[in-house]
């Protein structure tokens, strides 16, 4: 029943656009007549137009019942509607054939037959494409084409000619021009702003700007071949993982990010965007699962799912276990966020009050003072130097400004925190100015920031609440990385920090810091109590990890028990000879070695069980400067089998942080000045934004 709601509601969302197009089509055919109209003429043309909207819209309704009845009619109203004589200059050099649905051109030796909808778009760039002929030549070509003057003709053709580049020089520049709109998410309509083209036109008076028009058919052309070469790209890989995200926009429109990652067989790690399609309503468990679904089964995917890492909204989690498709990994960085949300929870009142001190210091005026506060501190420091020499450096000065925190981030409150500590001096000295002023209003003021600014006590308990939030912030940049393996790096890391709350935060002073610090760990412990095993195979896949000597005996031996199985029916599947040198292996040769070539490769031995092998090596330090890709890029030779299930594991992330990066993009594009654009070109837009560095987005499919 779902499914046939959702297809019904489809149809006439596409039986919407359709009218939609032709409407604008019909607008572009009657632009010229419309220019001839007197201006309350215009007006009343307008608003007849914008009611016919209006009505259109009413009618499409979500009623099962009503939905082919309703769409009949509509098209019933809209083939009996009196359309406006075609007073375009294009219909002086075409004439309509064929039941209004083809149109030919009438110049001689010609006869181009074009399809017929509504727009003279296609009319137009034929005429100025094979024959040169624009709206500002039109008249005086027929003028002299009546007094049969070929000698006139060809060199009003030929000035046209040299007023625009050619086919060869025009492409490449529209090119740069449809990268610059999508690489800084620049309105569509920016190509039809008269400065834009006042400034092309300074750097290349020849060019000719693309219309938008233009613009959303090369957009669309590029999204379909860029879709197919990925789709192409993605059947050849054997296994690749998810992240899912919802976001709303500024037009309160509810976008589904999803993004896929997988490993090279040279260890570089891929991310590309699937889709940013708009969420169908209601957006629970049963829609989403709907839209994941067909999304798989357009992109062939469903098989190749390893994992899908999501955050704990219900719905998705729903959706993904009732699809069984992968296994869904919740968000690390997520999960945490809940584990010190409970925390933060038991300083409420504090972060309240806090909250009321940025808000009070966040307004125009107070900005200012508190930034001559700051001046006024810095000058008291530098006492030994000349008035100049202060005035050229504190104009050199950067002056700090409060941070907001939100509920929505955790560590904006420990980014908050940070930023009053720096600040407090300036607070203080900002306090006491304004209490001392002669004005009974600012010292009121004055009272009211005295009021809020923190005791002795509260700044001891701030102080004490960033030492203990830092660790989580670098355990959360340090699994939000996209160049390096993440997903084994989560139960280590959680463990480390749990230890690290024991040991180097069992003295706190405050009462509230101590609290905070219970709670977190209670949560972290309820949280994290049963390991995934997804993760742990990733930390064994990781050298500086695999001895998985963060998790009890009995977890360490399933998990090395498994992979082995998994080693062996992967090992018979394959049945790997012996290990041979890639073209760019011989290659990348020395002299010595190129001489030793064969001596070489007589050496290479296959091991016999690549996993036991691989688990007696010594472990690498947990050091930045130890890349796991790089390690195995290295050994994937010596490791032929082995090395398959660590591009299979390690392309995992651990965070859904790659979609919610995507929607910081989107919120470029889709902005409260401009909420009325298309989800379905922002999705194009987006993908070809997000994956230019794998597909041409300047390519036409064929």
């Amino acid at each position: 029943m779902a499914t046939t709601t959702r297809n019904k509601r489809r149809q006439i969302a596409e039986e919407a656009e359709r009218q939609r197009l032709a409407q604008e089509e019909e607008n572009d055919t009657d632009s010229d007549y419309e220019d001839n109209l007197p201006e309350q003429e215009q007006e009343t043309s307008d608003q007849t137009i914008s009611d016919d909207d209006v009505e259109n819209v009413i009618n499409i309704i979500d009623d099962d019942a009503e939905t082919d009845t309703g769409i009949n009619e509509k098209i019933s109203k809209k083939s009996n509607k009196i359309r406006r004589p075609k007073t375009s200059w294009i219909w002086n050099f075409f004439k309509v054939a064929e039941n209004n649905t083809k149109v030919i051109c009438q110049i001689e030796s010609c006869g181009k037959v074009l399809k017929w909808c509504g727009s003279p778009s296609s009319m137009k760039t034929h005429l100025s494409g094979t024959h040169h002929i624009t709206k500002g030549i039109s008249a005086n070509y027929l003028e002299a084409l009546q007094k049969g003057d070929q000698r006139l003709i060809n060199n009003m053709i030929e000035e046209e000619k040299s007023r625009s580049h050619p086919y060869s020089n025009q492409e490449p520049l529209t090119k740069n021009v449809i990268g610059f709109v999508i690489g800084t998410v620049q309105p569509l309509s920016i190509v039809e702003d008269k400065d834009f083209i006042k400034m092309v036109n300074g750097f290349d008076s020849f060019y000719k700007v693309p219309c938008t028009k233009t613009l959303k058919d090369r957009i669309s052309s590029a999204y379909e071949a860029g879709t197919d070469k990925l789709k192409n790209q993605l059947l050849q890989l054997e296994n690749i993982s998810l992240t899912l995200d919802a976001w709303s926009s500024s037009a309160h429109i509810p976008y589904l990010g999803v993004t896929a990652h997988w490993i090279t067989p040279k260890f570089e790690p891929y991310e590309l965007l699937l889709s940013m399609e708009e969420l169908p309503y209601p957006h629970g468990s049963t829609e989403i699962q709907e839209h994941l679904v067909d999304l798989f089964d357009k992109w062939e995917i469903s098989s190749k799912i390893t994992a899908v890492i999501t955050d704990n909204g219900s719905n998705i989690k729903k959706a993904c276990n009732n699809m069984e498709i992968g296994e869904r990994i919740p968000c690390a960085v997520h999960t945490l966020q809940l584990s010190i949300g409970k925390g933060l929870d038991v300083a409420k009142i504090l972060i309240d009050k806090c909250k009321s001190l940025i808000a009070f210091l966040a307004n125009d005026k107070k900005k200012q003072q508190l930034r001559d506060s700051q001046i006024y501190l810095y000058r008291q420091q530098q006492l030994q130097k000349n008035e100049e020499e202060l005035e050229k450096e504190a104009e050199k000065l950067v002056f700090l400004d409060v941070v907001k925190a939100n509920n929505t981030r955790w560590n904006s409150t420990l980014y908050a925190f940070q930023r009053l500590i720096i600040l407090k001096p300036a607070i203080s000295m900002l306090s006491t100015s304004l209490i001392n002023d002669r004005s009974s209003r600012v010292r009121k003021e004055g009272e009211k920031l005295e009021e809020l600014y923190p005791t002795a006590h509260e700044w001891k308990i701030i102080n004490e609440m960033v030492k203990l939030l830092s660790p989580f912030e670098s355990i959360t940049r340090l699994l939000s990385g996209a160049t390096y393996p993440t997903i084994g790096l989560t139960y280590p890391s959680l463990c480390n920090l749990k230890e690290i709350l024991k040991t180097e935060f069992n003295q706190l002073e405050t009462e509230v810091a101590e609290n905070c610090r219970k709670a977190i760990q209670e949560d972290l412990q309820t949280r994290w109590e049963f390991p995934q095993e997804l993760c742990l195979k990733g930390s064994f896949l990781d050298p500086r990890f695999k001895s998985l000597d963060f998790v009890t005996q009995r977890i360490r031996n399933d998990i090395i028990n498994q992979l082995q199985e998994e080693y062996d029916l992967l090992k018979e599947k394959l049945i790997p000879s012996a290990p041979v040198r890639s073209n760019e292996d011989q290659i990348n040769l020395t002299t010595m070695g190129s001489f030793w070539k064969k001596k070489n490769e007589r050496n290479v031995t296959p091991i016999k069980n690549e996993v036991q092998h691989y688990l007696n090596l010594p472990e690498l330090p947990a050091l930045e400067e130890h890349d796991s890709f790089a390690w195995w890029a290295t050994n994937k030779v010596q490791y032929p089998v082995l090395h398959k299930m660590a591009m299979k594991y390690l392309s995992i992330p651990a965070t859904s942080v790659p979609s919610e990066r995507l929607f910081s993009d989107a919120n470029n594009l889709v902005t409260p000045q401009r909420t009325r654009l298309d989800s379905g070109i922002i999705n194009k837009i987006m993908f070809l934004k997000r994956n230019r560095k794998h597909i041409d987005i300047f390519g036409v499919k064929q």
